[in-house]
């Protein structure tokens, strides 16, 4: 979910496949499709919050239904009103009730990021991942000998090198296996699959985030903590584009959450 400025943007959000694998060396990209999931963990329905703003709130509409995913969080620390404003010039912002398919889910914020073909992205830290990270290491370095050189990677720039060495039809290749390998270490470690299916916040956290897809949305709320003015443009906006539209204060928003 990035800095909560970036999650508000996320239904518009798009980042490459590609980049997110050779950019990310020390901390391997651990590529997921909700065909993937399905296949490991099986579907689960989940209730969840998106903070976003206007375009944000549009980007959510047209998604609505389809395999693209959503960062979304389902807890947030008491107190910590404010986080349903940032990011928005004036007035307040949208939080959205909806349920979605689950993904993935942490403790903390994972930073998250989405992909082209509805795929989604995370980089995997041995603090945060131990025994996901013991095995993605193991299969780059593996990848690294089949299509770089012979021997162990002096640093990340070689493997972002190779990245541009490889040709398209190579680099398709590699893509694809990269996936695959994603999978199959998924498949087999328990433990990884543990570790990606955390719930509620760390204590540590502001809030905990998940990811899901094939959302409904079933209520935005709109914050308002302007007492002079009720009912204003983005209370209109919204109210263009969903039937259950509520304006809140911040302090209720979180009452509503907790």
């Amino acid at each position: 979910m990035k800095t909560f400025r970036a999650h508000i943007s996320e239904a518009q959000a798009l980042f490459n496949t590609r980049s997110m694998i050779f950019v990310n060396y020390e901390t391997p990209a651990l590529i997921l499709s909700p065909t993937m999931i399905d296949r490991i963990f099986g579907q689960k329905r989940v209730d969840a919050w998106h903070v976003t703003d206007l375009d944000g709130l549009k980007g959510l509409k047209r998604i609505e239904g389809k395999k693209s995913s959503i960062s979304v969080l389902t807890e947030i620390e008491p107190g910590r009103v404010r986080i349903f404003t940032m990011g928005v010039e004036t007035g307040g912002g949208y939080c959205v009730s909806l349920e979605g398919n689950l993904l993935l889910s942490a403790d903390f914020d994972v930073y998250s990021e989405r992909l082209e073909s509805g795929r989604r992205a995370i980089t995997v830290s041995k603090e945060s991942f131990p025994s996901l990270y013991k095995d993605m290491i193991k299969m780059q370095d593996k990848m690294w000998n089949k299509y770089g050189e012979k021997g162990e990677l002096d640093a990340g720039q070689d493997f972002n090198k190779l990245g541009n060495s490889l040709d398209q039809k190579q680099k398709g290749q590699f893509i694809k296996e990269w996936i695959d390998n994603c999978e199959a270490i998924l498949k087999k470690n328990k433990t990884a699959q543990e570790e990606l299916r955390k719930i509620g916040r760390h204590e540590l956290s502001t809030y905990n985030e998940s990811v899901v897809n094939q959302i409904k949305i079933k209520r935005v709320y709109v914050i308002n903590d302007n007492k002079l003015e009720r009912f204003g443009t983005r209370y209109k906006l919204a109210k263009e584009m969903f039937k259950d539209v509520l304006e809140v204060t911040s302090k209720r928003m979180g009452e509503i959450i907790k």
